[in-house]
């Protein structure tokens, strides 16, 4: 009841349940949330040290500012059931995966190419009562593809756009910090039961490029020339005594960019399955909560650098006195390097030899959440990763691999 009294509240006011502007009066944001014109801008910024192991130790500063504006258009101009959002964000500093660890589940989920750059921007229609929506625009798979709900406690980019789906797909696939123009349905016949659907355009910036990141730099490239990127999702919820979500998905790239060790000419498609479960498995009194997740996902090692995928963690909640909100917890995932790569490493005729043969990445990661006050957040971390780079050679010496890297860190955020 008081969340759904506080959402009420943020639609009248214009400010976000969590802002900083929480109790504020602020008369020119009601003005435009009567008018169905919402907005925010956001701050994280991250200090990293790298206090052994990887290519190199030392420490990192790296931030994001986020602005984004959702609206209502039967309030706006009377037509019905349509929304329109949008978000930019600017990345600043250089990450610590990118500098100094050199491992494929970057450290931090916010890491990026130093820009300004469009984010999404989409219209969204509902249909039937609301149990149709229709998205069409500039999108990012992320915030509703392979999503755990109880894996976005943890700062590790894997926990959220995981690492099988960033490296199998083309450009990384229309995740953080890239969106592909594509239309998006979904389809909610009950309470429980949610179906997702969605074509992208197949790569959201050049899938041959050096660093497609800087490739798009801006995010507004808005490609239409590739072949497309098909996404499925179901979500059940149920109740077995706490409650719980499964979901079902899977992906499949047409005219498949092949990673480097393949002939792009003899495989032109790939494809990718995968499983979740919320579940929470312990409830409490005073919003005391135990909350786990597990994620698995597979695609064929004859065209991808990453053939299996497992994730899987554990969320308490509420356990601090006096601390309601706070959180802490810890996940662990696990990706295997296709041995189709690995076989080109240790083939002496193959321009990928090497005398260090790839085999799986692996990243521990403990995290406290501490919610300040609303919308200001600090968050301390640790990070263990095992075989940074999937296991290859070091900057230093290619004929050693990168050694297991130790990263602590935390996190601020600002919400207004």
């Amino acid at each position: 009841m008081a969340s759904g009294v506080r959402a009420e509240e943020a639609s009248i006011t214009g400010v976000p349940e969590d802002s900083l502007a929480a109790g504020w009066n602020d008369p020119v944001r009601a003005a435009f949330a009567s008018r169905g014109i919402t907005y925010g801008v956001n701050w994280i910024g991250e200090y990293w040290n790298v206090a052994s192991g990887g290519n190199s130790q030392g420490s990192n500063f790296d931030g994001r500012f986020d602005v984004h504006t959702d609206i209502d258009l039967e309030k706006l101009v009377g037509w019905k059931g349509a929304v329109i959002h949008a978000n930019a964000f600017y990345i600043h500093g250089i990450g610590a995966s990118t500098e100094r660890v050199g491992n494929i589940f970057a450290v931090s989920n916010i890491e990026g190419y130093e820009t300004f750059r469009l984010d999404e921007i989409w219209l969204e229609q509902s249909l039937l009562e609301d149990k149709l929506k229709v998205k069409v625009g500039s999108i990012a798979a992320d915030t509703e593809f392979f999503i755990s709900d109880t894996a976005s406690q943890f700062i590790n980019g894997t926990f959220g756009w995981p690492g099988i789906t960033a490296a199998d797909q083309a450009a990384g696939g229309p995740g953080y910090p890239l969106a592909s123009l594509g239309v998006r349905l979904q389809y909610q016949p009950t309470d429980n039961l949610n179906i997702l659907a969605a074509v992208f355009n197949g790569s959201p910036a050049n899938p041959f490029s050096e660093n497609p990141q800087k490739d798009n730099n801006h995010g507004v490239e808005f490609r239409l020339q590739d072949a497309p990127l098909l996404m499925v999702e179901a979500q059940y919820k149920y109740d077995a005594g706490l409650p719980g979500t499964f979901k079902l998905g899977g992906w499949k790239q047409f005219n498949h960019y092949a990673t480097d060790f393949l002939d792009p000419t003899v495989l032109d498609t790939s494809y990718g399955i995968y499983g979740i479960i919320d579940q929470q498995i312990w409830k409490g009194a005073d919003d005391k909560a135990i909350n786990a997740f597990v994620r698995v996902s597979g695609s064929p090692d004859k065209q991808n650098l990453i053939d299996t995928y497992f994730d899987t963690g554990i969320v308490f909640t509420g356990f601090v006195p006096g601390r309601k909100e706070d959180a802490f917890g810890a996940a662990f995932g696990y990706g295997h390097i296709s041995n189709k790569f690995s076989q080109a490493q240790a083939d002496p005729d193959s321009d990928f030899t090497s005398d260090v043969i790839s085999n799986y990445e692996s990243v521990l990661e403990l995290n406290y959440l501490a919610k300040i006050r609303p919308g200001f957040a600090i968050s301390p971390d640790f990070q263990y990763i095992w075989n940074p780079g999937g296991r290859v050679g070091s900057d230093s010496d290619d004929l050693k691999q990168i050694p297991n890297a130790a990263v602590v860190g935390v996190r601020t955020i600002l919400n207004y």
